[in-house]
């Protein structure tokens, strides 16, 4: 009896440094992946080997930080296609981003950061035609939620919304009006900086002005 039980201890201790070997080797990709993107030249030259590091972290340690990390790779390597006017390339990036960003969600319900940027992949589907533009305001809405206070979050998907304006049915324009109450009661600033990031992107407000009077503000 004695015995079985030092055996059993034995592969137990086996199992928890194989198991610990593997989550270290991973991170060690993971870190080199992230000092790696920081110098970069080109993503479409530099991606096959940033991807490879983080391909390796995920097959040593399916975590759902590396999903995400690969999730955004993949959408950042979509979004240089995109711009390039490579949409087939792109959807073919944007399908990889997907399914990686599931598999963190799946591992991580709670991270609203995986939410955001899988709402990013379906308003990028078919562009600039918004094929899946509903999609990705829903997944938007469940990034607030799960970080209601976030002021990136908040001021990333309010732009969403307030550019599709006129793709929205008005449960979503109600829902826009509440985050827009709660957060200036939160940050009474919050309006002047979300015309601030407008205003950076646009290079005007008054289309904005005009969708906040629409909601009274």
């Amino acid at each position: 009896m004695k015995k079985g039980l030092k055996v059993v201890l034995v592969l137990l201790c086996l199992l928890g440094v194989i198991l610990s070997t593997l989550f270290y080797y991973a991170y060690h990709q993971y870190y080199n992946y992230l000092e790696a993107r920081k110098i970069i030249r080109s993503i479409e030259r530099d991606f096959p080997e940033l991807e490879k590091k983080l391909a390796t972290a995920t097959r040593f340690y399916p975590g759902p930080v590396f999903w995400l990390e690969r999730g955004r790779l993949f959408l950042w390597r979509a979004m240089a296609e995109i711009e390039f006017a490579e949409p087939v390339n792109g959807t073919t990036y944007l399908e990889q981003a997907n399914q990686a960003l599931i598999k963190a969600i799946q591992g991580c319900p709670v991270d609203y950061e995986a939410f955001w940027e899988l709402s990013k992949v379906y308003l990028l589907y078919n562009y600039p035609v918004p094929v899946y533009a509903d999609k990705g305001r829903k997944l938007g809405q469940e990034a607030v939620c799960r970080h209601p206070f976030n002021e990136f979050t908040n001021l990333n998907v309010l732009l969403v919304f307030f550019e599709q304006w006129p793709l929205l049915d008005d449960q979503e324009k109600d829902w826009v009006k509440d985050r827009l109450k709660i957060l200036t009661e939160a940050d009474s600033a919050f309006v002047e900086k979300l015309k601030g990031r407008w205003r950076a992107d646009h290079r005007e407000t008054k289309t904005l002005e005009t969708r906040l009077q629409e909601l009274g503000w």
